[in-house]
């Protein structure tokens, strides 16, 4: 990228293909000029966009407007580029977010489409600009989404808000960024009025035309995007960004403090199928150039045309404040350099802390990635709708089993487009437990779903194990499982000799697969079959089935293959009082002693030294009770869990205070008490 700049030739592909679906919208924004009735390509001609842009390695598809809910096909073209595998984020003024259409919505993955809604301050500061009730109506499109998600049964989706800092709602400014925490917003990007001569005009009062009050403010929010931690609410300006809004104002900003990436980066299709770009005065149309009808993205990529308008973008002096998409440390080769140099002295430096550092063990402590949260039972239990079973093998030819599984992945009959967590996360968290010298007691697998779903759970499976073994990742495997889809190449992977813990569910399953996983173990191999104590079972029956399998109820044996008989766990304490009743009758006529979990004690949280829980998606929550991720203490994919681990201390501090952390799901949590839990 950095010698394609230096060049002007086409030495890499752009970051992204950006996309106008549409120029149409049902507002009219005081500041706004682009939006208008213009030609359209049609829904077959997006898709091949579509097409093009994967087939290219470009990895971001972006689709832009006007408003793209104006098309009445756009979640289809959403669903489309999702299933081309691009992680799509829309932007919208959200007023036509229909229940229909978020319904709809919510059965695309909420880990690839994202959304970023439009609102421009305190209500009567966005109504004012963009039309009298269009507040309500855009954070009720909000609303939509996320009560359709949360109906589906998915984590939180992300959304964002896009909200511009003019002269008429700076007072108010601060106060309406809380308000968007306060509604579950994800974080929000702080926007200019864009700069140009007309622009200028009809923004009229909009304009800060007198920067003194904009400076203090700009200051504000810097120091508020420094201190923010990794998740919550966050600014997605840099501190510089937001620092240089006053000067982008008073036009004493220099192209050099944001350079313009235009034609390398990106690459940009008008609605009527063009391709534009910046012309150097912020005009897109006049630096329109190719187009999608008569030429394919590469040609346009390529084309003397391009080159041109490079010349022009290179030449620019128009001030700009926004840091264009990826790549920013290609602008110099010097600062390659420099930063690869850097980079080989941090590993270096990492490297030797390593071998000086003693590991960080915590025996008592389970880490649980979710390899899924698909589950193919129908026990009334579980938390995963029985719904994405039937959306992932709903073009399958025949019903799947454990010996046709892998047959029908490999023959693209089984649609794993949502839910299943990359091999390449897991190899993530791993490679950074290792260099932090963190060692947790168990490594789990399950949580939601089933983890021997997954498309590549016995490579996953021989790595985690591998690493246990050799590199003291963790001192166990723990594997939960209902046993349905087990094959032969999974538990051949029971005799290695890494220690391990194999949970089989009766709940979902009939524990068929006890007889294959005690026929293949090897000698550092746990067995256990779990039931939940309810109403109905016989455990006397099942302790006859099983005899080889000593009973214990309670809380999770420590040692010994075990027929484990555990509590059922609610969120009322009349619920909680009948599963402790259910489990007493089940001891009892077991002759066993169990701990009941009665709720006749001070609560102390156990989970923030405990339990750390890793989502398919790589959100991480702190206790697997938190099944909607509302305690979501960071992200795999956008930081490290070491530092999450170890930046917990907020948390344990509250702890030691009251008993639980200061999150929404503890503050009236009842599992402290439950013998399922850590501890």
């Amino acid at each position: 990228m950095a010698l394609s700049r230096r060049t002007g030739w086409s030495l890499a592909p752009p970051d992204r293909v950006s996309l106008n679906l549409t120029l149409r919208c049902n507002l009219s924004c005081a500041m706004c000029t682009t939006c208008y009735d213009a030609p359209e390509l049609s829904t077959d001609e997006i898709k091949g966009i579509i097409d093009q842009t994967a087939a290219w390695g470009v990895e971001v598809f972006n689709p832009l407007g006007g408003e793209p809910f104006m098309r009445a096909d756009v979640v289809e073209i959403l669903d489309y580029a999702v299933r081309r595998g691009f992680y799509v984020t829309v932007t919208t003024n959200g007023t036509l977010i229909s229940e229909r259409r978020a319904e709809a919505i919510a059965r695309i993955p909420v880990d690839r489409l994202h959304f970023i809604f439009s609102l421009d301050g305190a209500p009567e500061d966005h109504d004012a600009v963009r039309g009298e009730g269009t507040w309500a109506r855009a954070v009720e499109g909000y609303r939509r989404i996320r009560r359709a998600d949360a109906a589906a049964g998915h984590p939180r989706r992300k959304i964002l808000a896009n909200s511009l800092l003019h002269a008429r709602n700076l007072e108010r400014f601060e106060a309406s960024l809380d308000a968007l925490a306060e509604l579950g917003f994800d974080g929000v990007q702080v926007l200019n009025l864009f700069r140009g001569e007309h622009e200028e005009a009809a923004a009229g009062d909009l304009w800060f035309r007198d920067t003194g009050p904009l400076v203090p403010v700009a200051e504000r929010l810097a120091r508020r995007a420094e201190a923010q931690g990794a998740a919550g609410f966050r600014i997605q300006n840099t501190p510089e960004e937001l620092r240089r809004i006053p000067r982008y104002y008073e036009s004493r900003l220099t192209p050099l403090e944001a350079p313009c990436w235009a034609g390398w980066k990106e690459l940009y299709i008008h609605a009527d199928g063009r391709a534009i770009m910046c012309d150097g005065n912020l005009d897109f149309l006049a630096g329109a150039f190719g187009d999608v009808r008569r030429s394919t993205l590469r040609q346009i990529w390529r084309s003397p045309e391009l080159r041109e308008r490079r010349r022009v973008v290179k030449r620019c002096t128009t001030p700009c404040n926004q840091t264009c998409y990826l790549r920013p440390e290609s602008d110099s080769l010097a600062e390659l350099a420099a930063e690869a140099g850097r980079a080989v002295g941090r590993r270096l430096i990492e490297g030797a802390s390593r071998l000086r550092r003693r590991v960080e063990h915590h025996p008592d402590a389970v880490l649980t990635l979710e390899l899924t949260d698909v589950c193919p039972c129908d026990w009334p239990g579980c938390p995963t709708p029985r719904s994405r079973w039937d959306d992932l093998v709903a073009g399958c030819p025949e019903p799947p089993r454990a010996d046709n599984w892998n047959r029908l992945r490999d023959h693209h009959h089984v649609d794993f487009g949502r839910g299943f967590m990359g091999f390449e996360v897991v190899r993530a968290v791993v490679d950074d437990l290792l260099r932090a010298r963190l060692r947790f007691g168990t490594l789990a697998l399950r949580w939601r779903g089933e983890p021997l779903i997954h498309p590549e759970i016995a490579p996953i499976l021989r790595f985690l194990l591998d690493r246990i073994h050799r590199d003291g990742l963790a001192d166990r495997l723990r594997v939960h499982t209902d046993g349905a889809f087990l094959t032969d190449e999974v538990a051949g992977l029971v005799d290695h000799p890494a220690p391990q813990e194999w949970v089989v569910d009766l709940d979902r399953g009939d524990g068929a697969a006890l007889d294959a996983l005690r026929r293949a173990r090897g000698p550092s191999v746990r067995l256990l079959a779990v039931a939940t104590a309810v109403e109905g079972l016989d455990p006397r029956a099942l302790a006859a089935r099983f005899p080889d399998l000593e009973p214990a109820a309670g809380r999770f044996p420590a040692e010994g293959d075990r027929l484990w008989f555990r509590r059922a766990d609610h969120d009322h304490h009349l619920a909680n009082a009948r599963a402790r009743a259910d489990l007493a009758r089940v001891a009892g006529a077991l002759g066993l002693a169990a701990e009941l979990g009665e709720e006749d004690r001070p609560r102390r949280c156990l989970a923030v030294d405990r339990t750390l829980t890793v989502s398919w998606d790589g959100k991480v929550t702190l206790c697997p009770w938190d099944p909607a991720l509302d305690n979501r203490v960071g992200e795999v994919t956008a930081g490290r869990l070491s530092a999450i681990w170890r930046g917990l201390e907020a948390d344990r501090r509250a702890v030691a205070s009251r008993g639980v952390p200061d999150r929404p799901r503890c503050r009236d949590c009842p599992m402290p008490w439950s013998p399922n839990g850590p501890g």
